[in-house]
């Protein structure tokens, strides 16, 4: 199922360099923090476009399980939408000391979603701006704490490891700048200190 997500905070990715995990096909990978203000956009099956909160999100993840195994199986693995405090299918989105990474706390829901890169057109995710132009790495306009939108494909699977739900991602759209997470704000003006201004020194000798 198609669903286009609405200003969301981009976290840990790779855009542009896909990247190979435990011998793996490279994949384009990201990682989304959803906001109060996070809005899904997608078609129901009456055919009616619907626009709802990110917490709706539960229920598209069961209702493409529901159209691959005809209802909702007893045991499935949803790695599409998750909380970081360890509920739900992904471990607790914390750091080797037991901290939260730079966004997310107890509360914090996320989308994740990949793509090989052998899937996408020319091998590249598509990254866009907000004018709809491509964004390449260099660029430096995509970073840990902006805002964007994302365009995935929710879709159910069956595998060795059983049954479950992921997310591929189709591609992302810069929104809106934003602090970058991780990266505190420093207030150097109030670091200083005045200072008694010296007289100029006066001499005769230097010229210039």
């Amino acid at each position: 199922m198609k669903v286009n997500v609405k200003n969301v905070r981009l976290s840990f990715n790779d855009l542009f360099n896909p990247k190979s995990i435990n011998g793996g096909d490279p994949k384009f990978t990201g990682t989304f923090i959803c906001l109060p203000e996070t809005q899904l956009i997608f078609t129901n099956g009456k055919g009616e476009k619907v626009t709802t909160g990110h917490d709706k999100m539960q229920q598209i993840c069961e209702h493409v399980l529901k159209e691959k195994f005809g209802k909702l199986p007893a045991k499935a693995d949803n790695w599409a939408y998750n909380k970081a405090d360890g509920s739900t299918t992904r471990d607790k989105y914390v750091n080797e000391d037991g901290d939260f990474w730079a966004g997310f706390d107890d509360n914090t829901w996320y989308i994740s979603a990949g793509k090989r890169a052998d899937r996408c057109k020319d091998g590249k995710m598509l990254v866009l701006d907000q004018a709809k132009r491509p964004i390449a790495a260099s660029d430096g306009t995509l970073y840990l704490g902006c805002y964007v939108n994302v365009v995935l494909d929710v879709y159910a699977y069956e595998g060795d490891s059983g049954k479950g739900v992921t997310a591929s991602l189709e591609g992302v759209q810069l929104k809106a700048k934003g602090d970058p997470l991780g990266v505190a704000l420093i207030d150097a003006a109030s670091a200083f200190d005045e200072e008694e201004i010296d007289d100029p020194i006066e001499d005769e000798d230097v010229n210039f």
